[in-house]
Protein backbone atom coordinates (compact mmCIF):
# COMPACT_ATOMS: atom_id res chain seq x y z
CA UNK A 1 0.00 0.00 0.00
CA UNK A 2 1.51 3.24 -0.92
CA UNK A 3 0.48 5.98 1.58
CA UNK A 4 -0.27 9.71 0.96
CA UNK A 5 -0.66 12.31 3.67
CA UNK A 6 -2.81 15.71 2.34
CA UNK A 7 -3.36 18.16 4.08
CA UNK A 8 -5.38 20.44 2.82
CA UNK A 9 -8.79 22.71 2.95
CA UNK A 10 -9.20 22.22 -0.10
CA UNK A 11 -11.61 18.78 -1.05
CA UNK A 12 -12.15 19.57 -4.65
CA UNK A 13 -8.04 20.04 -4.65
CA UNK A 14 -8.07 16.71 -2.63
CA UNK A 15 -10.37 15.15 -4.94
CA UNK A 16 -8.72 15.91 -7.77
CA UNK A 17 -4.98 15.18 -6.89
CA UNK A 18 -6.41 11.70 -5.31
CA UNK A 19 -7.57 11.32 -9.40
CA UNK A 20 -3.99 12.23 -10.52
CA UNK A 21 -2.01 10.04 -8.20
CA UNK A 22 -4.54 6.97 -8.94
CA UNK A 23 -3.64 7.02 -12.61
CA UNK A 24 0.04 6.11 -12.11
CA UNK A 25 0.11 4.29 -8.30
CA UNK A 26 -1.39 1.51 -7.46
CA UNK A 27 -2.72 0.87 -4.11
CA UNK A 28 -3.11 4.29 -3.51
CA UNK A 29 -4.30 5.18 0.21
CA UNK A 30 -4.82 8.76 1.22
CA UNK A 31 -4.70 10.38 4.64
CA UNK A 32 -6.58 13.51 4.55
CA UNK A 33 -6.63 16.53 7.04
CA UNK A 34 -8.10 19.64 6.40
CA UNK A 35 -6.03 21.86 9.67
CA UNK A 36 -2.77 21.91 11.68
CA UNK A 37 -4.77 21.22 14.42
CA UNK A 38 -6.25 17.55 13.25
CA UNK A 39 -2.66 16.64 11.77
CA UNK A 40 -0.80 17.61 14.83
CA UNK A 41 -3.08 15.51 16.90
CA UNK A 42 -2.56 12.72 13.98
CA UNK A 43 1.24 12.37 14.13
CA UNK A 44 1.49 12.00 17.85
CA UNK A 45 -0.11 8.77 17.51
CA UNK A 46 0.65 7.71 13.82
CA UNK A 47 4.29 6.80 13.05
CA UNK A 48 5.14 9.11 10.04
CA UNK A 49 7.44 6.88 7.95
CA UNK A 50 4.45 4.74 7.40
CA UNK A 51 3.89 7.61 4.42
CA UNK A 52 6.17 7.48 1.18
CA UNK A 53 4.51 11.07 0.16
CA UNK A 54 2.83 14.35 1.83
CA UNK A 55 1.17 17.04 -0.07
CA UNK A 56 1.16 20.08 2.74
CA UNK A 57 -1.31 23.59 1.76
CA UNK A 58 0.37 26.64 3.06
CA UNK A 59 -3.02 28.18 3.37
CA UNK A 60 -5.11 26.50 6.48
CA UNK A 61 -7.75 27.51 8.62
CA UNK A 62 -5.37 27.22 11.35
CA UNK A 63 -1.73 28.64 10.30
CA UNK A 64 0.48 28.19 7.57
CA UNK A 65 1.62 24.37 6.62
CA UNK A 66 5.13 25.35 6.64
CA UNK A 67 4.85 25.32 10.42
CA UNK A 68 5.02 21.72 9.95
CA UNK A 69 7.83 22.11 8.22
CA UNK A 70 9.61 24.70 10.91
CA UNK A 71 8.24 22.50 13.66
CA UNK A 72 9.89 18.88 12.09
CA UNK A 73 6.83 17.05 12.08
CA UNK A 74 8.42 15.68 8.40
CA UNK A 75 11.93 15.45 8.29
CA UNK A 76 13.22 12.39 5.70
CA UNK A 77 9.66 12.80 4.02
CA UNK A 78 9.40 13.51 0.67
CA UNK A 79 7.46 16.74 0.93
CA UNK A 80 5.58 18.76 -1.65
CA UNK A 81 4.33 22.00 -0.87
CA UNK A 82 1.32 23.75 -2.70
CA UNK A 83 -0.91 26.77 -2.69
CA UNK A 84 -2.71 28.84 -5.71
CA UNK A 85 -0.53 31.94 -3.69
CA UNK A 86 2.06 32.66 -6.38
CA UNK A 87 4.31 35.12 -4.30
CA UNK A 88 7.80 34.89 -5.55
CA UNK A 89 9.45 34.01 -2.24
CA UNK A 90 7.07 31.00 -0.89
CA UNK A 91 8.82 28.36 -2.74
CA UNK A 92 12.07 29.41 -1.67
CA UNK A 93 11.14 29.17 1.91
CA UNK A 94 9.05 26.09 1.56
CA UNK A 95 12.07 24.16 0.65
CA UNK A 96 14.41 26.12 2.79
CA UNK A 97 11.73 24.68 5.38
CA UNK A 98 12.01 21.28 4.41
CA UNK A 99 9.89 20.71 1.71
CA UNK A 100 11.64 18.66 -1.76
CA UNK A 101 9.36 20.87 -4.03
CA UNK A 102 6.58 23.32 -4.41
CA UNK A 103 3.96 23.16 -6.42
CA UNK A 104 1.26 25.68 -7.79
CA UNK A 105 -2.26 24.07 -7.64
CA UNK A 106 -2.60 25.55 -11.13
CA UNK A 107 0.20 23.07 -12.32
CA UNK A 108 -1.80 19.33 -11.36
CA UNK A 109 -3.39 19.11 -14.17
CA UNK A 110 0.19 19.48 -16.22
CA UNK A 111 1.77 16.21 -18.08
CA UNK A 112 4.69 17.05 -15.37
CA UNK A 113 2.96 16.55 -12.83
CA UNK A 114 3.48 12.88 -13.20
CA UNK A 115 7.46 13.08 -13.96
CA UNK A 116 7.61 15.36 -10.95
CA UNK A 117 6.01 12.88 -8.76
CA UNK A 118 8.17 10.00 -9.55
CA UNK A 119 11.28 11.79 -9.45
CA UNK A 120 10.85 13.63 -6.34
CA UNK A 121 9.84 9.84 -5.04
CA UNK A 122 13.13 8.77 -6.44
CA UNK A 123 15.30 11.37 -4.86
CA UNK A 124 13.91 11.07 -1.80
CA UNK A 125 14.71 7.06 -1.76
CA UNK A 126 18.53 7.55 -3.00
CA UNK A 127 18.74 10.66 0.13
CA UNK A 128 17.51 7.91 2.36
CA UNK A 129 19.94 5.07 1.24
CA UNK A 130 22.69 7.48 1.15
CA UNK A 131 22.11 8.49 4.98
CA UNK A 132 21.66 4.98 6.14
CA UNK A 133 25.09 4.18 4.19
CA UNK A 134 26.50 7.16 6.25
CA UNK A 135 25.22 6.30 9.81
CA UNK A 136 26.42 2.81 8.95
CA UNK A 137 29.68 3.42 7.92
CA UNK A 138 30.07 5.84 11.13
CA UNK A 139 28.80 2.67 13.08
CA UNK A 140 31.13 0.86 11.75
CA UNK A 141 33.90 3.27 12.40
CA UNK A 142 33.02 3.34 16.05
CA UNK A 143 33.08 -0.39 16.14
CA UNK A 144 36.21 -0.27 14.67
CA UNK A 145 37.75 1.99 16.81
CA UNK A 146 36.48 0.56 19.96
CA UNK A 147 37.63 -2.91 18.79
CA UNK A 148 41.16 -1.45 18.11
CA UNK A 149 41.38 0.17 21.55
CA UNK A 150 40.28 -3.42 23.17
CA UNK A 151 43.08 -5.28 21.46
CA UNK A 152 45.86 -2.64 22.93
CA UNK A 153 44.58 -2.90 25.86
CA UNK A 154 44.10 -6.40 25.89
CA UNK A 155 47.71 -7.33 24.41
CA UNK A 156 49.28 -5.24 26.42
CA UNK A 157 48.78 -7.55 29.90
CA UNK A 158 48.60 -10.91 27.57
CA UNK A 159 51.82 -10.67 26.45
CA UNK A 160 53.21 -10.38 29.74
CA UNK A 161 51.25 -13.00 31.08
CA UNK A 162 51.90 -15.65 28.34
CA UNK A 163 55.56 -14.00 28.50
CA UNK A 164 55.96 -15.45 32.30
CA UNK A 165 53.50 -18.67 31.97
CA UNK A 166 56.47 -19.71 29.68
CA UNK A 167 59.14 -18.83 31.71
CA UNK A 168 57.17 -20.75 34.51
CA UNK A 169 56.75 -23.91 32.57
CA UNK A 170 60.43 -24.00 31.69
CA UNK A 171 61.30 -23.06 35.41
CA UNK A 172 63.57 -26.14 37.15
CA UNK A 173 61.98 -25.02 40.31
CA UNK A 174 58.41 -25.57 39.85
CA UNK A 175 56.75 -29.11 41.10
CA UNK A 176 55.16 -30.48 37.71
CA UNK A 177 51.32 -29.65 38.79
CA UNK A 178 52.47 -25.96 38.87
CA UNK A 179 54.30 -26.20 35.83
CA UNK A 180 50.89 -27.74 34.43
CA UNK A 181 48.61 -25.10 35.90
CA UNK A 182 51.53 -22.53 33.79
CA UNK A 183 50.54 -24.80 30.71
CA UNK A 184 46.75 -23.77 31.35
CA UNK A 185 47.11 -20.53 31.46
CA UNK A 186 49.73 -20.27 28.43
CA UNK A 187 46.84 -22.32 26.51
CA UNK A 188 44.06 -20.37 27.73
CA UNK A 189 45.88 -16.96 26.86
CA UNK A 190 46.71 -17.96 23.17
CA UNK A 191 43.27 -18.64 22.74
CA UNK A 192 42.35 -14.96 23.81
CA UNK A 193 45.24 -14.10 21.66
CA UNK A 194 43.52 -15.94 18.49
CA UNK A 195 39.92 -14.72 19.19
CA UNK A 196 41.07 -11.20 19.53
CA UNK A 197 42.73 -11.58 16.25
CA UNK A 198 39.91 -13.28 14.39
CA UNK A 199 37.60 -9.98 15.88
CA UNK A 200 40.03 -7.81 14.33
CA UNK A 201 39.60 -9.56 10.56
CA UNK A 202 35.90 -9.84 10.88
CA UNK A 203 36.05 -6.02 10.87
CA UNK A 204 38.84 -5.65 8.60
CA UNK A 205 41.31 -3.75 10.81
CA UNK A 206 44.50 -3.05 9.34
CA UNK A 207 47.51 -5.00 10.71
CA UNK A 208 49.58 -3.72 13.24
CA UNK A 209 53.15 -2.98 11.76
CA UNK A 210 56.20 -3.83 13.81
CA UNK A 211 57.54 -0.45 13.67
CA UNK A 212 53.88 1.16 15.09
CA UNK A 213 53.62 -0.98 17.91
CA UNK A 214 56.21 -2.85 19.97
CA UNK A 215 55.09 -6.27 20.40
CA UNK A 216 55.97 -9.11 23.21
CA UNK A 217 57.28 -12.04 21.09
CA UNK A 218 55.98 -15.50 22.51
CA UNK A 219 58.28 -18.60 21.97
CA UNK A 220 56.84 -20.72 19.53
CA UNK A 221 54.55 -18.05 17.71
CA UNK A 222 55.30 -16.71 13.83
CA UNK A 223 58.29 -14.52 14.14
CA UNK A 224 57.35 -10.82 12.44
CA UNK A 225 58.28 -10.22 9.02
Amino acid sequence: MFHVLVIDDDTSFVRLLEKRLKSFIEDLSIYHFSSLAEVRAFLKTETKESFQLVFLDQHLPDGSGIDLLREGWFENLAVISVSSDDAPDMPGENVKAGAMYFLNKINLTEPLFKPLVCGILDRNKIQQEMSDIKLNTARMETVKTLVSTLRHEINNPLGAVLGAAYLLKNSSDLKEDQKEAARLVESSGKRIKHVLDELCKAISLEPVSKAEQRVFHIPGDKPWE
